[in-house]
């Protein structure tokens, strides 16, 4: 079976194998073929344990003028703004940067692109 995609997304993963050869290796991936059958599998996994997890919310618009996900709590039956801010993520909501719309939209690769354009650097995650 063949896949084609389209020239900038093979370079942009070419590049990323490139990078980390040497850790894919010792996870015992050896190929570009097999950084992209286990890469594939990751985000299905991911995709797959995120639909379990989180029916309840679900990524309802975006405000680029503000800088701010609105996220559809189904549980609630509310609309939850979480805004891109320098310090990080901030529910208008709850009024927090630690509750579970916080927790949703650090899963959204939207939050990434804009704390990535305003330099916002995402927190750690603790062990």
């Amino acid at each position: 079976m063949n896949l084609s995609v389209a020239i900038p997304v093979y370079e942009r993963y070419k590049q990323v194998y490139e990078k980390k050869k040497e850790q894919l290796v010792r996870k015992g991936v050896t190929s570009f073929a097999g950084y992209i059958t286990s890469t594939l599998e990751e985000l299905m996994e991911k995709d797959e344990v995120f639909a379990r997890r989180a029916p309840f919310m679900q990524e309802f618009g975006f405000d680029e003028g503000t800088n701010t996900i609105y996220i559809k709590d189904n549980r609630t039956n509310r609309i939850a703004g979480v805004s891109v801010a320098e310090k990080g993520l901030m529910c208008d909501v709850d009024e927090r940067d630690d509750c579970v719309h916080i927790g949703f939209a650090y899963a959204l690769p939207q939050v990434y692109k804009v704390m990535e354009k305003l330099g916002v650097r995402p927190p750690k995650i603790k062990p």
